[in-house]
């Protein structure tokens, strides 16, 4: 996907005292270098809403181990959830490691249940959506169900995430003319988040998310883990269980080099 990101130039250092200095109302704990919002579930939907009442356009990244991970070898990634209106803790794991370097994150904010709210909350304010991402049966089960569920949900648009680079000025022209006040992208990570941050101001919506695989998930394609799972922060292992194959490998590896990222953090305060 596009790896150039538009929103600034400034050096990193620069870029880490801007984020802190432009989020007064949020605490964030700082997880390997990328600074994570304190915040409940519902308070990162209340957040949105300042920043959707605030003009202008956003975007928000919910971020698990692998995620971190990626960001510390790939600068672009970085910057991107550097410039992030909102980052919160998709995974367990980092709302575990906030505690053990004595931050605390009071939850985990998952972006599939973050996609939810904030689509229950647009059919009540009267807000438009915009779905981008995933296989056509995907998306399009997808908004079938929401628009089941929510009577009075506007969807200003959908389509799938196939399509090349050079198509993404067109689909983020396509995304403008819809009028859409909320976006939702399922493109894969860091795809989506680096799509996203290339061409929000092309979109014209006033918050943008990345939601990974919600839609496989909320259109009954995929099986998400049991309620206890989820409340136990191990849907990593459900996902495990069902594909030890493909991701046994990217778990251990991944898992290990958050945990030496967090090590380094702890070495460096206390050192």
């Amino acid at each position: 996907m596009i790896s150039n990101v538009t929103r600034g130039s400034e050096p990193r250092e620069e870029l880490l005292e801007r984020s802190a200095a432009e989020s007064p109302r949020v605490s964030v704990s700082w997880i390997a270098a990328i600074p994570v919002a304190n915040l409940t579930e519902d308070e990162t939907v209340d957040a949105i809403d300042r920043l959707i009442r605030e003009g202008g356009s956003h975007y928000g990244v919910v971020v698990n181990a692998a995620k971190v991970v990626t960001a510390n070898q790939n600068e672009s990634l970085k910057r991107v959830l550097l410039e992030a209106d909102l980052v919160t803790a998709d995974g367990m794991s980092v709302v575990w490691a906030s505690r053990l370097l004595g931050g605390g994150l009071k939850e985990r904010v998952t972006g599939i249940d973050l996609f939810q709210q904030l689509v229950e909350r647009a059919a009540s304010r009267g807000l438009s959506v915009y779905l981008l991402g995933a296989r056509d049966e995907s998306v399009l089960g997808t908004v079938e169900r929401l628009k089941a569920r929510h009577a009075k949900l506007r969807v200003a648009g959908y389509r799938n995430g196939y399509f090349d680079d050079n198509e993404s000025e067109s689909v983020a022209g396509e995304i403008r003319r819809s009028a859409a006040d909320l976006l939702f992208v399922a493109m894969g990570s860091p795809g989506q988040e680096l799509w996203i941050a290339s061409n929000l101001s092309r979109t014209g919506v006033r918050f943008a998310l990345g939601v990974g695989g919600s839609f496989d998930h909320v259109s009954g394609l995929a099986v998400r883990a049991p309620r206890w799972m989820q409340h136990l922060g191990l849907e990593w292992l459900h996902r495990l269980l069902r594909e030890p194959r493909r991701l046994w490998k990217r778990y251990l590896v991944g898992n290990l080099k958050f945990i030496w990222l967090i090590a380094k953090q702890l070495v460096s305060r206390n050192g």
